[in-house]
């Protein structure tokens, strides 16, 4: 981890390399999307690759926000934790920021710490949400980079994630965005995206790239429950519900690394 209190390794960081390349993340409905961004981060470590994962809202591990470290209640070093899967962790708010929005000064303070901690890393995500207040990305750098959008198998959510996407393009331009379906499996997720990418195409002039799909675990528990005997056999070497799901992560950061070179720097934007 960045050594928070050598300012003049700080400084020999950021002469030496650009920052990391920003992924934001929310969920079809225009909320945070924490509840899978654990299983992503983890599954984008790799030796020499540092990852930084940023939540929306303070969790047990992050004892300190970067919200304390804005208002000079704490300082960095104590916001950014390590997490037993491998990555860098830190919390963006103390309280949900849909409901008690942050003010215009807290943003862009939030949003220079953001950028400051990007040096020393190759990856950074943050859970993204819309400001309640104007439906823009609540700090700039979410808008920056690669926009993700978690959207679940149900047409409903193609609905929400049109609206999201019109949203942002309405407030922020056209910016690149992906699109990860949840609770299906890779050509049930290829569908839905299909669906969503036809709608933005013809009526915002928008094209979306597919990163994949994430299985429903349960689902797939409750098919390989009950095999028949002719099945057992081969049944017995496939992968389980959860080596299918680590599988699905995986292709996904993937997906993810190979857009790096086509997603300019932050030191660029």
């Amino acid at each position: 981890m960045f050594n928070y209190r050598d300012q003049a390794d700080g400084l020999r960081r950021i002469m030496a390399r650009s920052s990391a390349r920003m992924i934001s993340v929310m969920s079809a409905n225009g909320q945070p999307a924490d509840n899978w961004l654990s299983q992503l981060a983890a599954s984008m470590v790799s030796p020499g690759k540092q990852v930084l994962l940023i939540q929306a809202k303070q969790r047990p591990m992050t004892k300190y926000t970067l919200q304390a470290v804005a208002l000079r209640k704490n300082i960095l070093s104590r916001a950014v934790v390590k997490h037993p899967q491998g990555y860098d962790l830190a919390s963006l708010t103390e309280t949900d920021a849909l409901t008690s929005p942050l003010s215009g000064d807290l943003k862009t303070e939030l949003d220079a710490i953001v950028n400051q901690l990007a040096y020393d890393y190759d990856t950074v995500m943050i859970e993204a949400l819309l400001d309640p207040s104007d439906q823009t990305l609540v700090l700039p750098v979410m808008a920056q980079h690669t926009l993700v959008i978690q959207m679940e198998r149900h047409d409903e959510a193609i609905k929400s994630a049109y609206t999201t996407i019109k949203r942002i393009c309405q407030q922020h331009g056209q910016m690149p965005l992906s699109v990860v379906v949840t609770d299906a499996s890779h050509e049930q997720g290829q569908q839905y995206f299909m669906r969503l990418n036809q709608v933005c195409q013809q009526f915002l002039g928008v094209t979306l790239s597919f990163l994949g799909a994430i299985p429903d675990g349960k689902s797939m528990q409750k098919a390989q429950a009950k095999p028949n005997a002719g099945l057992k056999n081969r049944l017995a070497v496939e992968p389980t519900p959860a080596m299918q799901s680590a599988m699905a992560f995986k292709a996904i950061a993937k997906s993810l690394d190979q857009q790096r070179l086509t997603t300019s720097s932050l030191a660029a934007a």
